[in-house]
Order: structure tokens, then C-alpha cells, then sequence
């Protein structure tokens, strides 16, 4: 029998826990046997993409990564080296998006022909832990972790019933990290039953996961990520927008056939413009890449302010819209175009300044210097004329 022991000095850890929405309900509807099989199907699928996502550690006795499933719950627990952790925890924490991403993907699209799937809710948590330290031997290693973080995280994923987008939760603590990814956010008070009558938690909005870990054994998911690109009437659910999008972006990074990656392009590009009233910020930002390639600067400027003034804190439209106000303000554009150009620099200094990084600040000053110069010269110009 192995000896067991606490360690004194707490650690950061990735929290996740995970499980079916409902399974009381599909209990009564599905019958034992069929429900038996459904929970075989989730616990395996978890097991398999959680060691995907978040593999076995080589050192046991510095790191830990747990994974498991029992019943309707999956858990991921993983403690990076002490060195790497403040880096580390951006990466873990998204990876944990994309990993919930491509569970949802796996249990809730299931096709056309097959059964309607389990929906997953989640909740996502950063926080201290204690390591325990077991011995066998002359061999000591992590064999779990405790601390009061483990039953925050089980209450967010409580939490995550009363989601409007993906079901995936996260604390406060849990996004900090996240500020330079490719992920909205959307904010939501709530209770947290047993420990805060009103706390503020996160839901995933929506996002642009092109490292998810596709593989072989996703090539149906792939198919139907592209059935659904081509037919959005079929989307009935805000999260699975995001889903085909990363999906289809993921299988274009890994493939170097010309034809394949136009025609996962032209998917992508059909679900971005399917409907006038679309409100997703993903696939408008889509629509503003897309107006940037061809050009249209000022276009994409309006897309990336209407995703901005909804999101505010969706860092990679901000940085794009910097840009592509320096972009018209050094053009050829309409006159219109650059007033359009320095109303929105100054409507961000004035009013958003707070979102703005130093040195986007500088950047937006400098446009507006220049365009203000370039307006000088040209009155000057005029009354030169006229003498």
C-alpha cells in the first residue's frame, strides 16, 4: 500500500469538468440498454479526446493530468511545471475550449440519419490546488489533487444549464487568460448555489479554434461540418457556427491540396453571408477578412466596428481595425472613407480608450495627426489658390 502525503506549497491548476445536460430525461426517454450505451459512448469519447487535447505526463512526480469519466461527468485536472505556468495558462485554458468544442462536436452533431445526441454543458475553472504526493518505493509521485478550486469549477459547470450560446462556462479567474485568443466572451451574473448568491461568470460566445485536433477517426464530424456550411438552415444551435467554421479552418491548415483548401474557403465563406441579420462575431469577422482581401477597407471597417461596438473586448477585431484605419488613412480612399477612418479613432481615444492598448493609442494619435495634416495642407492649398 502506497504511503500518501501533502504537499505544502499550493499550485495552479486547469479545472474542467463536463457532462450531460439533462441525462435524467434521456434515462426516461432512451430506456436502459440504449442509455447504457449512450454513457459508454460519452465516457469513451471524453477518455479518448481529453488524452488527445491533454496528453500523459513523461514526469510524474513535477506535473499531473488527469482525465476520467464515470456516469454523465467527465474531468479534466492538469498542473503544469512551476517555470512555465503564468505561460502555460493561456495555452491550457483555450486548449480547454477546443477541447469541450470538439466533444460537443462529437456527441450533439451526429449526422442526418442518426439520433439526436447528448448535449454537454461545462465549466472551466484556474485556480490553487494542493498536490498529493503517494510513494511506492523508492518512487514518489502526484497522484491527485485537493483544494477548494476542484468544487468552485463543479459549481460553474452547475451554472452552465442556463447558458444561451455553447453551455461552456468560465470563471473570472479562467479568462484572464484568454484576452489574446480568438474567442468571445459573453458575461452573465448568476447564482452559484452554496457559495455566492450573485457572481459573474463567462459563457463562450463564439470563437475561431483552428488548432482542433481533427483526425481520422473525425472524418464523418468533417462531413457534416461541411453539409452544414452548405445548409445553415440546418443549424439550430449558436455554437455550432463556430464548431464548422473551426472545423473546416482546421482541415484547410492540414492540408496542402490547393482544391481542397478553396473549396473548404468557399464553405466557410458561404456560411459567413448566408443571412443579412447574421449577429455571430465570428462570421462577421469572417466577412471583414474577406472584404480586406479583396479591398474593401471601408466595408471591413464597418464589420469589425459592429462586431466591436456588441464585443468590445474582442481583441483580434480591435487590432484589425487599427489597421485597417491606418490602411485608409495612407490610401487613395474617398474622403468619405478616411472621415470614416478618424471619426472611429477618435470615437475609440474618447470613449474606448480603456480597451486600447498604449500602443494602439499611439497608432490611432498618429492617424489622427496625419489625416489632420494632410487637412491643413489642403486648406492652405486653397487659400494659396485664391490669392
Amino acid at each position: 500500500m502506497s504511503a500518501r502525503r501533502v504537499e505544502e506549497d499550493p499550485v495552479d491548476a486547469l479545472i474542467v469538468f463536463a457532462d450531460i445536460v439533462g441525462s435524467s430525461k434521456y434515462s426516461a426517454v432512451l430506456g436502459y440498454d440504449d442509455y447504457a450505451r449512450r454513457l459508454l459512448e460519452f465516457q469513451d469519447t471524453f477518455r479518448a479526446l481529453g488524452r488527445r487535447y491533454f496528453p500523459e505526463v513523461t514526469d510524474k512526480a513535477t506535473q499531473f493530468s488527469h482525465v476520467e469519466a464515470r456516469g454523465d461527468e467527465g474531468v479534466v485536472f492538469v498542473t503544469p511545471l512551476p517555470r512555465s505556468r503564468p505561460a502555460n495558462q493561456p495555452a491550457l485554458v483555450f486548449r480547454a475550449i477546443e477541447f469541450l468544442f470538439h466533444l460537443k462536436g462529437r456527441l450533439e452533431l451526429r449526422g442526418r440519419d442518426a439520433p439526436r445526441g447528448f448535449e454537454i454543458g461545462a465549466g472551466i475553472h484556474w485556480g490553487p490546488v494542493i498536490h498529493i504526493i503517494s510513494s511506492e518505493g523508492n518512487r514518489s509521485f502526484i497522484s491527485e489533487i485537493e483544494g477548494f478550486a476542484i468544487n468552485y469549477a463543479k459549481r460553474v459547470e452547475s451554472c452552465s444549464r442556463e447558458g444561451r450560446y455553447s453551455r461552456i462556462f468560465l470563471s473570472p479567474e479562467a479568462v484572464k487568460s484568454l484576452e489574446f485568443e480568438p474567442v468571445v466572451l459573453s458575461p452573465m451574473r448568476t447564482a452559484m448555489r452554496g457559495i455566492e448568491d450573485r457572481v459573474d461568470l463567462f459563457e463562450v460566445r463564439s470563437g475561431l479554434f483552428e488548432k482542433m485536433d481533427l483526425r481520422d477517426d473525425d472524418e464523418e464530424l468533417l462531413q457534416e461540418a461541411g453539409h452544414l456550411a452548405e445548409n445553415p438552415t440546418e443549424i439550430d444551435a449558436p455554437w455550432v457556427k463556430a464548431f464548422v467554421v473551426s472545423a473546416l479552418e482546421a482541415a484547410i491548415k492540414t492540408t496542402a491540396v490547393k482544391a481542397e483548401q478553396e473549396l473548404l474557403r468557399k464553405r466557410q465563406a458561404g456560411l459567413a453571408w448566408h443571412s443579412p441579420k447574421e449577429d455571430d462575431p465570428i462570421l462577421l469577422y469572417l466577412r471583414s477578412l474577406e472584404c480586406r482581401e479583396s479591398g474593401q477597407h471601408t466595408r471591413e471597417l464597418r464589420y469589425l466596428r459592429d462586431i466591436l461596438q456588441t464585443h468590445p473586448n474582442f481583441l483580434h477585431a480591435r487590432l484589425r481595425l487599427v489597421k485597417t484605419c491606418w490602411v485608409l488613412a495612407k490610401s487613395k480612399a474617398e474622403r468619405e472613407d478616411k472621415l470614416f477612418a478618424r471619426d472611429m479613432a477618435r470615437e475609440f481615444l474618447e470613449h474606448y480608450s480603456g480597451f486600447l492598448k498604449p500602443e494602439e493609442k499611439k497608432d490611432f494619435q498618429r492617424l489622427l495627426r496625419n489625416l489632420g495634416q494632410r487637412r491643413s495642407a489642403r486648406t492652405a492649398a486653397k487659400r494659396r489658390s485664391r490669392r
